[in-house]
């Protein structure tokens, strides 16, 4: 996969992140997608592929002599075969043993089949979403609605992860949700390690604003700081939330590392493309970023606001993850 790598963006990290970014990173909101392991029957655009080698790739790019490593997610897209896709994912994340993974998941998956991939390949969590949805509704429905409850029974009973991008319309802040996460948490599944994806799918304020006094009160949360490029979500986490549960995520390579940021219309959020849109930029030779130093740059700032201190900063980057997920420091 081709870096995208620009003047811009060399001067942006050198005046503004470099002294931010720690010398290790841990990624954990990243996918990895093969065009063999659709369905042959499926009709789908082909996309550009993406493995371990260019996570690397891209990483020695954004985040130039740091070691990184990843939590990578797989990619979930309608029309996937599976297993097959599983499969490979497991086969490339022996080639980085530092990382770790979550596989696939949708409703129709046999949870013996799901035990089968956990034991061959090592897996340490599910990767459930929202478009597999099992009312078809894929903007509102609920939590066991695309991740069945006889996954979570699995999950539950074996302590794995599971990184969870709310559907619904307000995300965390949606009271179904926050009453499924409560329940689920504090008596039904006790066991299941929740990563909230995206600040709980906070992309705008108002979701984290009225969930965190809820969130921060709950067992076994987390949360991925992933593709968020707004200010204020980050600021509310790093106040109110225990920092320890928070996790540097990227959501790359795809929804991350364009020139571009989500840019939030009131509650409303949308992928904006700068090279796409016409801009005229009359008022500036500056140009625009890739989308993820926009994240780091959000993150930057909510730090300062709220007197993060530098071994914060590392917690947030790599040590909280690495501590979480059991990965030893020197691996």
């Amino acid at each position: 996969m081709p870096v995208d790598y620009r003047e811009e963006d060399r001067i942006l990290f050198e005046e503004e992140l470099d002294d931010f970014i720690p010398d290790r990173v841990f990624d954990a909101h990243c996918h990895l997608f093969w065009n063999d392991c659709m369905l042959p029957d499926v009709e789908y655009l082909p996309r550009t592929e993406a493995r371990i080698s260019d996570l690397l790739e891209w990483g020695e790019a954004i985040f130039p002599s740091r070691r990184m490593n990843f939590l990578v997610l797989g990619l979930p897209r309608v029309g996937t075969d599976v297993r097959k896709h599983n499969a490979a994912l497991g086969e490339e994340m022996k080639k980085d043993p530092a990382s770790r993974s979550n596989l696939l998941v949708t409703p129709p998956c046999d949870v013996k089949d799901i035990e089968a991939d956990i034991d061959e390949h090592g897996f340490i969590g599910l990767k459930p979403y929202r478009i597999f949805s099992s009312t078809g509704d894929i903007n509102n429905c609920r939590i066991h609605e695309f991740l069945p409850h006889e996954q979570m029974e699995l999950a539950n009973d074996r302590g794995l992860w599971v990184t969870m991008h709310l559907s619904r319309a307000q995300g965390c802040g949606d009271a179904e949700n926050l009453a499924d996460l409560t329940e689920y948490t504090t008596k039904r599944y006790p066991n299941i390690k929740w990563i909230l994806a995206h600040c709980a799918r906070s992309f705008t304020y108002y979701p984290i604003q009225v969930a965190i006094d809820t969130l921060k009160d709950l067992p076994n949360i987390w949360y991925d700081l992933s593709a968020v490029t707004t200010l204020p979500p980050f600021i509310t986490l790093f106040q109110k939330e225990n920092l320890k549960r928070l996790f540097y995520g990227s959501d790359g390579i795809d929804s991350a590392y364009f020139h571009g940021k989500y840019v939030t219309f009131g509650r409303y959020w949308y992928q904006v493309y700068p090279d796409d849109a016409g801009f005229s930029f009359a008022h500036t030779d500056a140009r625009p970023v890739l989308c993820i130093y926009e994240q780091l740059l959000a993150m930057k700032q909510a730090a300062e606001v709220a007197g993060l201190s530098k071994d914060d900063i590392e917690g947030i980057f790599w040590r909280n993850a690495h501590y979480a997920l059991e990965i030893p420091y020197d691996a």
